[in-house]
């Protein structure tokens, strides 16, 4: 049987996952590409994801006896039916948008593998890498080359971001036993910041006096990354700065790093809060509200809310540190029917004047 395994990464000493075969073994040519991965700074959730598809697509290989090298497009659609009705345990099927995520995994190892020259009968194909959404600068005036498109995708309905109420967000709130979890809930929800950027939060990028915070990419020692290139800020609440002084007060522990979450109780008392001990303080916060609550859903919320109370959508783009407008638009400007309906009976407000 084919999985996934968690490892240390010894140059980093980060958390990171290689898929291992049935013998045990780890499967090289993937483990190869998921530290290339690791190293050029993917964040540790996508590395993980991608190990995850990638371990699912190689059991179908190991399952049909198929070499990776000389599998084709007819093949790779029987993969499409195989990882939907029969890889799936407890007869869950997967959905078309998470297959869709597991096929663009396998187009990723397939484009790095034409780019280091190993042949294939994919490549050869020409059908490697995702296509792009956006025209280039010079689309019109340059040489036309070609773009290369997604090796096979399953027709998907788009989703909207799952987005909390108000009163949830209170419920997850209140359901905080300490209060560095509090504040680190507070300033999911009103900044919009990813869990990597405020697990990398240092204090002296906190602006207390004047509710700012910076966002600033760096290398972290708990494998926390910004996903961001460039640094910027965010304004949040004055209560969100009476949450973090209140944490400094009552629970925070000195210790020789400037991280802002650290672990005050149990485990490595010090060090800075890890990935693992967000998803175990999520884990308990979703069993206690019966809410389904994960730190990227204040993320959808906060952006949600901006759109819904009338922000220029370059204003979120800007505060959310997405590099592209578009990105902001795709993701975020799908609004539930009841808003287009109350915007509708807004318009005919203004025409009836």
């Amino acid at each position: 049987m084919v999985r996934v395994q968690k490892i240390r990464v010894p140059d980093t000493g980060n958390v990171s996952w290689i898929v291992v075969d049935a013998e045990h073994l780890p499967v090289a040519v993937v483990n190869e590409y998921l530290l290339y991965l690791h190293r050029i700074g993917r964040s540790p959730n996508t590395v993980r994801a991608y190990a995850h598809h990638l371990q699912a697509y190689w059991s179908f290989l190991t399952e049909r006896r198929v070499d990776w090298r000389k599998l084709k497009l007819g093949e790779l659609a029987e993969f499409v039916s195989w990882v939907r009705h029969v890889a799936r345990s407890g007869g869950v099927h997967r959905s078309d948008a998470t297959i869709n995520l597991i096929l663009a995994a396998v187009g990723s190892f397939y484009l790095y593998q034409d780019r280091l020259g190993v042949e294939t009968a994919l490549g050869e194909s020409r059908l490697l890498g995702a296509k792009s959404p956006y025209k280039s600068f010079l689309h019109g005036i340059a040489r036309p080359r070609a773009i290369p498109q997604a090796m096979l995708r399953v027709r998907s309905v788009k989703r909207l971001p799952r987005v909390f109420l108000p009163n949830e967000v209170q419920s997850l709130l209140d359901a905080c036993v300490h209060r560095r979890d509090r504040l680190l809930l507070c300033l999911l929800y009103e900044s919009g910041m990813r869990i990597g950027q405020a697990l990398g939060l240092r204090h002296a990028d906190i602006r207390s006096y004047d509710g700012v915070i910076e966002i600033v990419p760096r290398p972290n020692s708990n494998g926390a990354l910004a996903k961001t290139r460039s640094p910027y800020s965010v304004l949040v609440s004055k209560g969100a700065m009476e949450l973090y002084a209140d944490y400094l007060v009552h629970e925070y522990v000195d210790s020789d790093h400037d991280y802002l979450f650290v672990n005050g109780w149990g485990g490595r008392v010090g060090t800075p809060m890890t990935y693992a001990t967000v998803a175990d303080l999520f884990r308990r916060l979703s069993k206690k509200t019966g809410l389904r609550a994960m730190p990227h859903m204040f993320r959808h919320t906060h952006a949600t809310d901006l759109l819904r109370a009338g922000w220029d959508a370059a204003y979120v783009q800007k505060r959310l540190g997405h590099a592209q407008i578009q990105t902001t638009v795709n993701t975020y400007a799908h609004l539930s029917g009841q808003d287009m309906g109350e915007a509708f009976a807004l318009y005919q407000m203004e025409r009836a004047r």
